[in-house]
């Protein structure tokens, strides 16, 4: 199997593994590479070109929010390989943030504050545009799909209906329309993904990595995400955001619409797709907060 792997790494990396000295895999489509003066890069993969050249545009209208492209030593930024594109991001050592922590909670706020205001009034040819409630529609009819009770006990069977009902209810009642044309008209782009791994912290450090995901759309959208990821962690209470400075984080809490949102499962639905082999444990976690989250869902859908 692992030679398998090998095999298949070598034969997408055939058309780029001359420019280096050497290559380490990082994760699928990642890797690190090294040039023969010891200069190191993160070389990244993609399937679709317009997917790189994005945050190649991205890296360049916002050099204090978002990680740096750079491009080959030949001059390319983009490089095709066995049907697999390439492009480099400049090397930066450090960590994830974690989310568990207020602090950081609040930093990777502010970063994406940043890359909004720093993505604002640029014109970019490759940024596509979403329907958030098409992408949660999709979500939820695959997560009910994927769903068999027989292997699941009557508590946990119950929680699954009302999750199903309450994303349901939620979808019947959304209504962006309107704050998605005034995005595109506005030229505002959002991260899509800012997840406590697409965030890379150094010393003093801090920038969004990994913007595959990049899209016009409402800035609010990037804060429900957030917020979505980061609820777990404060006892389904937004008391720590009350107080905050970002308007459009502000928005979310002060229009209603917006403000049900809050309420959509995203993280149960995507965690259930991603890990189908880590379901019970996923169940088990999910009853542990359901009291403080019930009550979380049930305020914001008032």
């Amino acid at each position: 199997m692992q030679n398998h792997v090998r095999t298949e790494m070598d034969g997408i990396l055939k058309g780029i593994r001359p420019f280096f000295h050497q290559i380490k895999c990082i994760k699928p489509f990642v890797f690190e590479g090294t040039y023969s003066n010891g200069f190191k890069v993160i070389i990244k993969g993609a399937l679709n070109r317009e997917v790189l050249i994005k945050q190649i545009e991205l890296s360049m209208c916002c050099p204090s929010s978002f990680v740096t492209f750079i491009p080959f030593v030949d001059g390319d930024w983009v490089k095709e390989s066995n049907s697999v594109y390439w492009a480099c991001m400049e090397f930066m050592p450090g960590r994830s943030l974690f989310y568990s922590v207020k602090e950081e909670r609040q930093l990777a706020l502010e970063k994406v504050a940043q890359f909004h205001e720093e993505t604002t009034g640029h014109q970019f040819r490759n940024i596509p545009t979403m329907s958030l409630k098409q992408k949660w529609t999709n979500r939820l009819l695959r997560f009910t799909s994927s769903v068999q009770p027989e292997l699941f006990s009557a508590e946990q069977n119950s929680l699954l209906k009302r999750y199903t009902k309450i994303g349901e209810d939620v979808l019947r009642q959304m209504n962006v329309d309107d704050l998605e044309k005034e995005a595109f008209q506005n030229g505002y782009i959002v991260h899509g993904d800012p997840a406590h791994h697409n965030f890379i912290f150094h010393h003093h450090s801090l920038l969004l990595i990994d913007g595959d995901l990049a899209v016009h759309a409402p800035k609010e959208y990037d804060y429900l995400q957030m917020l979505n990821r980061m609820l777990p962690y404060c006892s389904w209470s937004l008391d720590e955001w009350v107080n905050n400075q970002i308007p459009a984080l502000n928005y979310c809490f002060t229009n209603t619409s917006l403000r049900r949102l809050l309420a959509y499962p995203a993280d149960f639905y995507r965690e259930w797709l991603m890990e189908p082999s880590g379901r019970s444990q996923l169940l088990t976690k999910t009853m542990e907060q359901d009291a403080d989250r019930t009550a979380f869902m049930k305020l914001v859908l008032q």
